[in-house]
């Protein structure tokens, strides 16, 4: 069957963006909902429409303060984490590249945490240090990455790649842990806490200054999905094609710090999104970033979303940490792909 194109994209192709962002956002709009009025305090929404009639403080604040800037935040959070962890895999052609996994999360954890500690907890022109600290820390460890994992060539090894995560995880632990050793009980308590993952989130205010830096990192790494195609196709091809592929790599680096970098700073290391959902989307919709990154978006939001209800709900009224349930998913989803990894290497 002849395909006509449309735009950037075929007939086919279109037809696919479209069918799964579609039903993407409507599973998140569902999930969100089932999310909002979930809780140990329980709000329905009926209930919710006549606490903001009858000015009912509690209701209100429960419902406008906490469980939507909350759900708000997850679908950013989680959003963000799969985006980014999507243009990694696509950047270092590896299914195995995350923000977590590369040790980008644990760089952007280091510096956030190193700000409070500092008490640089301030703002800068409008920007959070915190939020600043953890981008700088994320965009070194990108950099210190791959320039470990190049060999003769300029070529990335894969394994190389990994290690050198497991090592930068392993060093900003180990700081983490120093700096906990001499913290108080209580700020070793809430680190802990901060390092296990959480959107325990009040109010609006850290929502649109989270936005204000992942909105320009995703904006850049979407522009990028169609070099990104033409990079899969092997560096000699995508620069006969015109693509700039240092340029384009930079501009990878640069949005995959500021926005995962901004969204640690406030959630804490949240892992294994950005492993689990890129994965799953080209199982099911292929390999074409056009489509994966946009849906990596939306089924990350719900994910995270899912996730962190469960946490606040499966032994209510104690919350767990979210980065505990997306960890115990995670791990036994990584452990499965190494192996299929290994499977399919031997052959």
């Amino acid at each position: 069957m002849k395909q006509i194109e449309f735009g950037l994209f075929n007939m086919s192709t279109n037809r696919k963006f479209l069918i799964s962002t579609v039903l993407l956002f409507v599973l998140w709009i569902i999930v969100a909902l089932i999310a909002i009025f979930t809780g140990t305090y329980s709000i329905g929404p009926f209930e919710a429409f006549e606490a903001f009639s009858n000015s009912d403080e509690l209701s209100k604040t429960i419902f406008f303060k906490i469980r939507i800037p909350r759900v708000l935040m997850a679908t950013i959070a989680g959003g963000t984490l799969a985006i980014t962890g999507a243009a990694l895999q696509a950047l270092f052609r590896n299914p195995l590249a995350s923000p977590f996994t590369l040790g980008i999360s644990g760089g952007a954890s280091l510096g956030a945490l190193l700000a409070l500690k500092s008490g640089l907890a301030v703002g800068f022109l409008g920007f959070s240090m915190v939020s600043i600290s953890a981008f700088i820390f994320s965009l070194l460890t990108m950099l210190f990455v791959y320039s470990v994992s190049k060999v003769r060539g300029g070529v990335v090894a894969t394994g190389r790649l990994l290690l050198a995560g497991v090592v930068a995880n392993f060093l900003y632990s180990a700081v983490i842990m120093f700096i906990q050793f001499f913290s108080t009980f209580t700020e070793s308590l809430q680190t802990m806490r901060w390092v296990m993952g959480s959107l325990d989130i009040v109010g609006f205010d850290t929502v649109w200054k989270t936005l204000i830096f992942v909105i320009p990192g995703c904006l850049i790494l979407l522009s990028l999905t169609k070099d990104m195609n033409l990079f899969g196709l092997g560096d000699d091809v995508a620069l006969s094609l015109g693509v700039n592929v240092k340029r384009m790599e930079k501009k990878i680096y640069f949005a995959t710090s500021l926005a995962a970098g901004a969204v640690i700073s406030v959630t804490g290391p949240i892992g294994f999104v950005g492993l689990i959902i890129p994965h799953i989307l080209r199982m099911v919709l292929g390999v074409d970033n056009r489509i994966i990154l946009p849906c990596s978006f939306l089924l990350g939001a719900t994910f995270l979303t899912a996730a962190d209800t469960v946490s606040r709900t499966i032994i209510s009224p104690v919350e767990i940490p979210v980065g505990i349930i997306t960890a115990s998913i995670g791990g036994i989803f990584f452990l499965w792909l190494l192996i299929k990894t290994k499977k399919e290497i031997i052959v």
